[in-house]
């Protein structure tokens, strides 16, 4: 224990010099008077997890540091961006604004709970969120994150390709197995798996197979806290961590060599015919290859009735010890307008989250086109964050040919850890 809180307090060091500090370290008194930097200016720290949209906030934060001459926002982008914010969480040294995910992600949830993030209940721009997503941003009761994008999976596929060999988009299940063996058969690689980033192949699995097939999570999550069922006895997560396994036999190879990066490089260079991932990852496969023609469908489910994954991708957080909270609501509140929301969905491909904001995502349509006909299902359930680490730092082992794990002892273990952390779950959301 001593030694993980000397290496957060170096990791934080670190992160100090020649950055722009956080909250705790940036000049600012811990009586909250303000602080300036040597532009006689308040500076503030923009943390940023998502590195696919650093692009897009720098032009955010560019245009709010022109529109003013009170603040400066700087953004701070690193590797294991996660793993860095738990320690200077640890630490007491948080960012002054954060980039988290949404309430299905476990670490925000976990932020929450133990205080980390500022009350923002009653800020204008929450009044401008889009009706269905007001109460599943909230934490008992309160705001502590304000939403600006929504997320989805699906499979990307390459529309040239599709058209070349006479392929078209399945509608079932079957039919996506029979065009994977038939793009096989035509000396094609019909899937790219970067499954050596475990994150990758929890997202197949949770968003991409069982979520178009199954919604909603939470009824089931319930289900398990409260001892009704297992994930071991829930004959769709065995169903669909199955299918996880068996569509790997269309992928490139070795699955687990290939990380995310080379998997966006690949699929952008003609690699493969299709690739599951989540549509954050479109810019960075436009950036590879700005002449791709793509294509976006949801993974489909065995009857046809397949519904989107969603998910709150990008919420906007201000650490609780933010000595100047009013400057980084200022901030906020610029970020989440109408013009700047605008902004950054066209540039990240996503769904927005505030009102009279629209969706321009050509490559997706068929997505946005289900979503927009009801069949979206926004995900706004963690896991309690044990059960959560068991399955991501596990997950690998299901997909080994040999000497892996199996289905049912995987799911075992998960249904273990979470009756060990079931209290968590309920006091979140237990009625």
């Amino acid at each position: 224990m001593r030694a993980k809180k000397v290496t957060a307090l170096l990791i934080s060091a670190v992160l100090a010099t020649g950055l722009l500090a956080g909250c705790g370290s940036s000049g600012e008194g811990q009586g909250g008077e303000s602080a300036e930097g040597s532009s006689g200016k308040i500076e503030l720290e923009f943390f940023t997890q998502k590195r696919e949209a650093a692009d897009t906030f720098d032009k955010i934060i560019a245009e709010f540091n022109a529109s003013q001459d009170e603040i400066v926002v700087t953004q701070n982008i690193v590797p294991d961006s996660t793993s860095v914010l738990m320690s200077r969480a640890a630490t007491g040294d948080l960012p002054d604004i954060i980039q988290v995910g949404g309430m299905q992600d476990s670490n925000t949830m976990q932020f929450m709970k133990e205080g980390h993030f500022l009350d923002l209940t009653g800020m204008e721009c929450l009044n401008q969120v889009v009706d269905n997503y007001q109460e599943a941003i909230k934490f008992k009761g309160k705001n502590y994150v304000v939403p600006i994008s929504a997320n989805f999976s699906g499979v990307y596929y390459n529309k040239d390709k599709f058209e070349e060999k006479g392929y078209t988009v399945p509608k079932t299940y079957d039919e996506l197995i029979a065009l994977a063996q038939k793009m096989q058969a035509d000396g094609e690689t019909p899937f790219l798996f970067p499954d050596k980033d475990s994150w990758t192949l929890v997202q197949c699995w949770e968003d991409n197979i069982d979520g178009s097939a199954r919604g909603n999570r939470k009824p089931v999550y319930m289900d398990i806290a409260n001892g009704a069922t297992t994930f071991q006895d829930d004959a769709l997560f065995v169903e669909t961590l199955q299918k996880v396994i068996d569509i790997r036999q269309y992928g490139q190879g070795d699955t687990l060599a290939l990380g995310y990066d080379q998997a966006i490089s690949d699929f952008a260079t003609g690699k493969s015919c299709m690739f599951m991932q989540g549509i954050w990852a479109l810019p960075s496969i436009k950036k590879a290859n700005p002449e791709m023609n793509i294509g976006m469908f949801s993974f489909p489910s065995n009857n046809g009735d397949t519904k989107v994954s969603m998910g709150i991708d990008v919420n906007l957080a201000i650490s609780a010890k933010c000595a100047n909270a009013d400057a980084a609501k200022k901030f906020v509140e610029f970020a989440a307008s109408k013009e700047m929301v605008q902004l950054y969905v066209d540039n990240d491909y996503s769904l927005p989250c505030m009102k009279d904001v629209a969706a321009n995502i050509p490559d997706a349509q068929e997505i946005v086109d289900l979503v927009e006909g009801g069949k979206g299902a926004l995900q706004a359930t963690a896991l309690p964050k044990a059960v959560s680490d068991e399955r991501q730092n596990t997950i690998q082992k299901v997909i080994v040919p040999e000497g892996g794990e199996d289905v049912n002892s995987f799911l075992t273990k998960l249904s273990e850890v979470f009756s060990e952390n079931k209290d968590e779950f309920l006091e979140l959301y237990g009625e």
